[in-house]
């Protein structure tokens, strides 16, 4: 029986997952049109997965059956940072006229008070509940900083290679 709610546990996630990948990135192409820009939005995304799983494994916070959803959750969390700095470096004319700008301002704080949000489960009597609040609190910080450090670094990369191409 374990075993089996195990499974059944495992492939609700491996679904959740899918169908948060999914459908981000159907909306994302809805909204941006450009697979560039969709790419730079889930960018950090996978970072701070990636990240999340090092520090998981560094700070031995485990992955169990009560909080393996935080990755799906941290995808559709995550993309708002992302695609609201993405937008506003559409209309500017660099990525640092981009964070100029009240939007990392925005991105920040919209993002501190999720992460204090999911931060309270934490605290959580119940140790799965709270498990999966400080995973989650982990991953958030991880998607803040991947959104307000790797992005700008990417969006720098890539509009100084357009700039090349076009000389």
């Amino acid at each position: 029986v374990i075993l089996e709610a195990g499974q059944a546990v495992i492939g609700a996630f491996l679904q959740a997952l899918a169908i948060a990948v999914f459908g981000i990135a159907t909306l994302l192409w809805m909204v941006l049109r450009n697979f560039r820009e969709v790419g730079l939005v889930f960018a950090p995304l996978v970072l701070a997965s990636l990240l999340t799983a090092l520090g998981a494994a560094l700070f031995d916070l485990s992955f169990n059956l009560a909080n393996v959803i935080v990755l799906p959750l941290l995808f559709g969390l995550g993309v708002a940072g992302a695609i609201h700095i993405v937008g506003r470096n559409r209309f500017e004319s660099g990525v640092d006229r981009t964070f100029q700008t009240s939007t990392p301002r925005a991105v920040l704080l919209s993002a501190l008070t999720t992460v204090g949000s999911f931060g309270s489960i934490s605290i959580s009597a119940h140790p799965g509940t709270s498990s999966m609040g400080i995973l989650l609190t982990f991953a958030l910080g991880m998607s803040l900083l991947s959104t307000l450090v790797f992005l700008p670094a990417l969006l720098t990369i890539m509009q100084g290679s357009q700039r090349i191409r076009k000389i």
